[in-house]
């Protein structure tokens, strides 16, 4: 009688699947970070002057935080040079080094400062000389430190609310005419067919009405409004980046050669991959107290005074209590006070 041969199957150990598995995923994560780090090469990369630069480092708390200067220009025409284009928006982003707390400080581009000894609008420093003069303009009217910047194109703010899928802001009536006036424009400048916003109420704004609605400016709060939709703009795809970082990498390749920046490729590189560890704990605008009035014929924001604003952005900024500003801050303070009253 002939007997059957069983022939016995090999079982696949599940740790010999677990061990795949983790390879596949490492091999996944690797190809994801080798290709973030090959698109941030896209990055124009321009190293400042220092000769030029000009820093205060009278306040020994900022030891304790890394400051940035962000700067947004309007160009309708893409140029991103360093002269010629005024600063639509000024940032100062101050990072807590130890636990990874953001604070953002807007500075009103119609505010009335020192532009190496020549005094007139704050966003004329980046047109006059480039990113060195417009950051040691706020170094020196605010006493900080900032050495690192960044300038964006506003128009790539578009592309990148896109591609998080909108950003949701709250429509006010009183903004309505202007708001779709600046969508006009927008579908214009940048193409596409956005539509309107027929009444008040809550939207997700595509990318073209995000941008509209960051560059509305002749409404109540003027500049002062504006400088806040901007950050809430910012903010709102910073929030909405963090949660589709793969949605973000998508659109890289369009966005960031529209980006210049003193940092390198490998430090954006850890910026980017300590993404998920920052929250912007607070944003405020300087200054707090101004006088809006023309002078010779033209609209400025006076900071009142800008010795006692200077010393709100550091306890803002720094926790700093009775900041003592420095002798050029002071002399700064007094030729504004001597030219207006304030």
């Amino acid at each position: 009688m002939a007997h059957k041969k069983h022939i016995k199957k090999r079982r696949r150990s599940p740790i010999r699947f677990l061990f795949l598995f983790i390879i596949l995923i490492a091999a996944l994560i690797g190809i994801v970070v080798f290709t973030l780090h090959s698109k941030l090469g896209k990055v124009q990369t321009k190293e400042l002057n220092q000769s030029q630069l000009v820093t205060v480092n009278n306040d020994s708390n900022m030891s304790d935080y890394t400051n940035y200067a962000f700067f947004g220009i309007d160009s309708q025409t893409g140029s991103m040079s360093d002269r010629g284009n005024r600063s639509d928006s000024i940032i100062v982003v101050s990072i807590n080094n130890s636990t990874k707390e953001v604070k953002l400080l807007s500075i009103y581009r119609d505010t009335y400062l020192s532009i190496n000894g020549k005094y007139s609008k704050v966003n004329a420093a980046y047109s006059w000389g480039g990113p060195e003069l417009a950051i040691s303009t706020i170094n020196r009217n605010l006493d900080l430190n900032i050495e690192k910047y960044a300038t964006v194109n506003f128009k790539i703010l578009a592309n990148i609310v896109d591609a998080v899928g909108g950003i949701e802001v709250k429509v006010d009536k009183s903004i309505l005419k202007n708001l779709n006036s600046y969508i006009k424009d927008m579908n214009r400048i940048n193409g596409g067919n956005s539509s309107t916003i027929k009444s008040a109420g809550t939207y997700t704004l595509d990318g073209n009405q995000a941008v509209a609605y960051s560059r509305i400016r002749y409404t109540a709060g003027g500049d002062l409004a504006r400088a806040g939709r901007q950050r809430e703009v910012l903010e709102k795809i910073f929030e909405k980046g963090k949660k589709s970082p793969l949605k973000m990498m998508a659109v890289m390749d369009e966005v960031l050669p529209q980006v210049k920046t003193n940092m390198s490729q490998d430090e954006l590189f850890k910026m980017v991959l300590s993404v998920f560890k920052y929250e912007i704990k607070d944003q405020q605008g300087f200054p707090w107290d101004q006088k809006e009035m023309r002078y010779y014929g033209t609209y400025y924001g006076f900071p009142t005074t800008l010795k006692e604003n200077a010393i709100r952005a550091h306890k803002y900024l720094f926790g700093t209590k009775d900041y003592q500003v420095s002798d050029e801050l002071s002399k700064i303070n007094q030729k504004i006070i001597y030219r207006v009253g304030y």
